[in-house]
């Protein structure tokens, strides 16, 4: 296995094939890290990031190496308020998963070769931080394994669940167990209700020629709600907006747009955005009129997202993307992911030092957040 690293991204121009080739063969699928999402993230977030990009190859007897790891790291100055300098594994805005890709064939060689990379870089760092990384499928046991054997200590500061979706019969079987009686009455209820102010209508795009008006619509009809107003809307930034576009048009270009909607006389009450994958899916963002809150658009439209998943036998599951608290991702989704974030050596001892202290600096972290709520209860 031969290391590979680049400071610049223009570099990985000349990568973009064995990277696309990764990704199709990766253990664990992540659109975050395949290069139509990530080249646009690191164009318009990446500017004033301290990035390297460290590439594993393997000399496999072909005319060519194959590329088998890809990861894209950040060197910070902090770690929880501390000043400590460590590399983590570079999360965007948007990014809302960290599995860093691997190939399905290669990875603990691959993982092997760059845990050693990692204590012999002369830029190296003491620790590494894996942040929302996958915590319940083969990359982890991989990595668990690789940590395990080499000695190097680690810490999870943070696990979560979050919802995912995975098929059942059917789509009646699943919406008959994510919804009980009375709530799928009363969404029959609003839907027919909405169709009393004119035709309503669901939607799909279907030809990648036709995607960019879906995704304009997309960023006006998020910018006019809550999102807009709190300037966390796609379409509040031009960093956003930029990203956001580039990223649906490339994945439109690759078969790997789903977009759906919600239409009340010819207009967009409800628009969703998800990402493919192979046999998987990311649910990456939803949008609704707010002047139809009252009749749950959104709810509406995340069942027809039920219908349309189940209606693609190649789809396995779907990955919500949502914070571990969302009501409607965990009232309609009713199967989890588990997640974390993973703090390791990288074999240095200022890193096993860090390592080791993190348990403790922690639970003083929580004892003191929790001390003034206690002080007001007394």
């Amino acid at each position: 296995m031969r290391i590979t690293v680049l400071d610049h991204p223009a570099t990985l121009a000349s990568h973009l094939a064995a990277w696309n080739d990764l990704a199709t063969a990766a253990l664990e699928p992540n659109v975050f890290h395949e290069p139509w999402m990530m080249l646009p993230a690191i164009d318009v977030f990446g500017r004033d990031a301290n990035l390297r990009y460290v590439l594993a190859y393997a000399d496999h007897g072909g005319a060519r190496p194959l590329l088998c790891g890809l990861f894209p790291l950040e060197r910070v100055a902090r770690y929880s308020g501390l000043p400590f300098s460590h590399l983590r594994l570079w999360q965007y805005k948007h990014c809302f998963l960290g599995t860093p890709l691997v190939r399905a064939t290669h990875a603990r060689a691959c993982l092997d070769a760059f845990l050693d990379w990692l204590e012999a870089d002369a830029q190296g760092a003491a620790a590494i931080k894996w942040g929302s990384v996958a915590a319940d499928g083969p990359f982890w046991r991989e990595l668990a394994e690789a940590l395990a054997e080499s000695g190097r200590r680690s810490f999870v500061p943070y696990r979560f669940e979050r919802a995912v979706m995975r098929p059942r019969g059917g789509s009646e079987a699943f919406l008959s167990e994510a919804v009980s009686g009375k709530g799928a009455k009363e969404l029959r209820r609003l839907e027919r209700r909405l169709a009393e102010a004119g035709k309503l209508e669901y939607a799909e795009l279907q030809r990648p020629e036709e995607a960019e008006p879906w995704i304009a619509d997309f960023i006006e009809l998020e910018a006019r709600g809550w999102k807009g107003r709190n300037a966390s809307a796609l379409g509040s930034s031009d960093s956003g907006r930029t990203f956001f576009t580039r990223a649906a048009r490339a994945a439109a270009r690759q078969g790997r747009l789903m977009m759906l909607g919600l239409r009340l006389a010819g207009r967009w009450i409800a628009l969703k955005c998800n990402f493919l994958s192979g046999e998987g899916s990311f649910a990456f963002k939803i949008a609704y009129d707010e002047e139809y809150a009252r009749f749950s658009p959104g709810t509406l439209l995340e069942l027809e997202n039920i219908r349309r998943f189940h209606a693609r036998p190649e789809l396995r599951w779907m990955d919500s993307c949502a914070d571990p608290d969302h009501f409607m991702a965990n009232r309609l989704w009713v199967d989890r992911r588990r997640l974390a974030d993973l703090v390791t050596t990288t074999g240095r001892a200022a890193g096993d030092l860090m390592v080791s202290s993190l348990p403790l600096l922690h639970w003083m972290s929580r004892t003191l957040r929790r001390a003034p709520a206690a002080a007001l209860r007394s």
